[in-house]
């Protein structure tokens, strides 16, 4: 079977960046993305969708797994990648909400980086919010990467970027990224798109 897609698939990656004291290692190939003339545009529907996608896949594991109402779970939702994130009691816990996610067929990678452990404080999730809103906000006003074409999550310190961006837009994006306080590490997400040069800019 072919699609446009298909043709994106050599540049699409994803992987881990951790700040210089940890090395850097890969996280895990990516193919994401809507079937659209342009591939680096977040439309208004795209976004609408990756939301309600984020919330029906929440919804069907708190109905689904019973066990799973005592633990705290966020679904994002970012161009079709589905990111888990929260704590878990156990790993079978843990994976059987990644099969969910992965059920639903708009839905083409799942990220499963649920904790096992106790639920965070208030306090400790207090932090990552106003972390994460530090990090959006930075990049939102970052020259040289598109805007409202990412999108971060604040977990104990770990900033996951999900984005469908150049090389050159995702490098920028590192660098705010990195200059921010309370900054542990950074997991890219990232859609890596072609590079359109400096005559399409």
């Amino acid at each position: 079977m072919s699609s446009p897609r298909h043709s994106l698939l050599a540049g699409l990656v994803a992987g881990t960046l951790l700040l210089p004291l940890s090395g850097c290692t890969t996280l895990a190939k990516l193919g994401v993305g809507p079937d659209v003339a342009d591939p680096g545009s977040r439309t208004t529907s795209v976004r609408l969708n990756d939301i309600s996608l984020g919330q029906a896949i929440r919804r069907d594991i708190y109905r689904d797994i019973p066990a799973a109402r005592d633990a705290r779970i966020e679904v994002t939702v970012f161009y079709k990648a589905a990111l888990l994130t929260g704590e878990v009691q156990d790993q079978t816990l843990k994976d059987r909400i990644a099969d969910i996610a992965r059920s639903y067929p708009d839905i083409q990678v799942v990220h499963n980086e649920l904790s096992i452990g106790p639920t965070r404080t208030f306090g400790e999730r207090s932090i990552d919010n106003l972390l994460e809103s530090k990090a959006n906000v930075s990049l939102g006003t970052a020259d040289g990467v598109h805007s409202g074409q990412t999108n971060v999550i604040a977990v104990g310190g770990t900033l996951y970027l999900m984005g469908k961006l150049t090389q050159r837009e995702t490098d920028r994006a590192i660098v705010r990224l990195q200059a921010l306080d309370g900054v542990k590490r950074i997991v890219k997400i990232v859609d890596i798109l072609p590079d359109p040069g400096p005559d399409a800019r």
